[in-house]
């Protein structure tokens, strides 16, 4: 059993700055492995909040917080890396390196989604609203029809698992936004 008279007995007043030393390095990497633990705890039980469009189709909103905890986290990994005790713990580097890539990815692709959820939004007003439509741009409301097909098959799959980081388990994600964007 160690006592305070002991440590008093072999000198640890002369270890005071070694000590100061080994003290500042064990919170550093505390809150290092704080932050990382926070960013795992965020993202691995992240839900989209989804609401009900039309009583056809579950869309995602609360897109303004989604960006901003994202922004926040991916600032934060950036950050992390100019810590000196950052570089001196290979597991920091590794988890620092996994999150920022998920991370980076989910923006990404998140970034995509809204703009290809707006613009369904508004021409699904325009070209489901009116039986004139479909006989008045045929080409277009067919376009739009596949495009739809599309989107709200990808909707239905996300209301099912709601979770932030199921997104990136989308085979071809990135893509699939990316030509249904270009198709409206």
């Amino acid at each position: 059993e160690l006592t305070l008279g002991m440590l008093w007995e072999k000198g640890v007043l002369s270890k005071k700055k070694d000590m100061e030393e080994i003290l500042t390095v064990a919170q550093g990497e505390m809150a290092l492995e704080m932050f990382l633990g926070q960013v795992h705890e965020r993202w691995m039980k992240q839900e989209l909040e989804l609401v009900v469009f039309q009583n056809r189709v579950r869309l995602i909103r609360g897109w303004d917080d989604l960006f901003a905890t994202l922004d926040d986290h991916l600032a934060g990994l950036a950050l992390m890396k100019s810590s000196p005790y950052y570089s001196s713990v290979r597991e920091f580097q590794e988890e620092g390196k996994l999150w920022e890539d998920r991370l980076t990815k989910l923006r990404a692709s998140f970034d995509s989604w809204i703009d290809v959820q707006r613009r369904w939004v508004y021409l699904e007003g325009i070209l489901f609203g009116s039986s004139d439509i479909k006989a008045q741009l045929p080409a277009e409301w067919s376009r739009f029809k596949s495009v739809d097909s599309e989107f709200v098959a990808l909707m239905r799959r996300i209301a099912n698992r709601p979770y932030a980081m199921e997104v990136l388990n989308i085979e071809n994600l990135q893509r699939t936004l990316e030509r249904l964007g270009n198709l409206m």
